[in-house]
Parts: C-alpha cells; structure tokens; sequence
C-alpha cells in the first residue's frame, strides 16, 4: 500500500457538512498545521488515499456479494 503524503493544492468544490469527533478534529487540524496546508485539503487527500486503496466489495453487505 502506498504512503500517505500530504500536499497543498487546491480545487474546485461542493460545500458539504460532516461533523468530526473532538480528537479527530485535533489529529487532522495538527496534521494541516504541520505541512502548511488547510483541514479541508488534509480530509480530501485522505479520503481520497483511502478510495483510490480499497477493495471493490468494502462497503457492500454481505447479501449483496453472495448474489
């Protein structure tokens, strides 16, 4: 699996609403201080790290795969 690596950029974008957990919050907020970038870049790349590194089938039920 590759390494997860932050970087500053931006894009265009959709406002959304998510709530975090406090420590959550805390662990994303340092991360984006440390590498000079925003929470917002910090959440999308890791988002996108974990989509772009999962299995086809991670979030089907157990039914759906048996078909």
């Amino acid at each position: 699996m590759a390494k997860f690596k932050v970087r500053s950029e931006k894009n265009d974008s959709v406002n959304k609403t998510i709530r975090f957990p406090q420590n959550l919050n805390e662990r994303i907020s340092q991360i984006a201080q440390e590498n000079d970038t925003t929470f917002t870049s910090v959440v999308l790349q890791a988002c996108e790290y974990a989509l772009d590194n999962m299995g086809d089938n991670t979030f089907k039920d157990e039914k759906d795969s048996k078909g």
